[in-house]
């Protein structure tokens, strides 16, 4: 199959600079490879998915390794909601209102399989559309009630191996063994540390100075490890 990630990257670098960069798209690529690699089952999905950007590289990274799980793209398109007690006033109501036809038009572009797109508010597309497996997520949701709640409904349905990463997930400036929030988008990391307990869970990973990224990876069963092991040394 075609590798369309070279044209993709520089295409999405000069017209969608706020949102990709080379760092995060190495860091998705390098842990979406790992899932695959991993025979992870289930889809990917996608929170937040703006003007497809992101969206479009996910498709590309998989078909670059040969793999077809659907990905599915959630948007309200009408932008950010209003910030809630645990946001930041940084990103303004309706910021990052896009267009389905933007993503559409994108994947057509650049001749990649259009994604199965939810719109409107997560509340009203994630319960009850999401996927019954998920391999890997991106979450990029911004606000805590939002990263919240894609959270936990991701959480039941992650296959073992599952991935979950989290956009502006901590402040570039603090160590990573001692991370605080993102000032930016301080609901994310909040959100994650109110559903796993402890911020142990999310390891944090950057590649540029201002910016980070949060990986979960969803545990392996000891059972299924040591299985896999096995069949490795036969």
């Amino acid at each position: 199959m075609h590798d369309r990630r070279g044209a993709l990257q520089e295409y999405l670098l000069r017209t969608q600079p706020r949102t990709v960069d080379r760092g995060r798209m190495a860091i998705v690529e390098r842990e979406l490879a790992r899932v695959v690699r991993a025979g992870v089952p289930g889809a990917v999905v996608e929170f937040g998915c703006y003007r497809g950007g992101m969206t479009a590289w996910l498709r590309a990274v998989l078909d670059s390794v040969g793999a077809d799980p659907p990905v599915h793209a959630y948007d309200s398109f009408r932008g950010l909601p209003a910030p809630g007690r645990h946001d930041s006033d940084y990103l303004a109501e309706g910021e990052f209102a896009a267009s389905i036809g933007e993503v559409v038009t994108l994947h057509e572009q650049f001749g990649l399989r259009r994604p199965h797109l939810h719109a409107g508010w997560f509340a009203h597309t994630v319960p009850e559309q999401l996927p019954a497996r998920i391999a890997f997520a991106y979450l990029d949701g911004d606000r805590y009630e939002s990263t919240l709640l894609c959270l936990r409904a991701c959480l039941p349905r992650l296959a073992p191996g599952a991935i979950l990463v989290f956009d502006d997930y901590a402040d570039p400036a603090s160590p990573p063994d001692r991370a605080v929030a993102q000032p930016k988008a301080p609901g994310v990391m909040k959100a994650c540390q109110d559903v796993f307990g402890t911020p142990l869970a999310v390891t944090v990973v950057s590649a540029d100075p201002t910016w980070t990224l949060g990986v979960y990876r969803h545990a392996i069963p000891p059972t299924v490890s040591a299985a896999a092991s096995s069949e490795a040394a036969r």
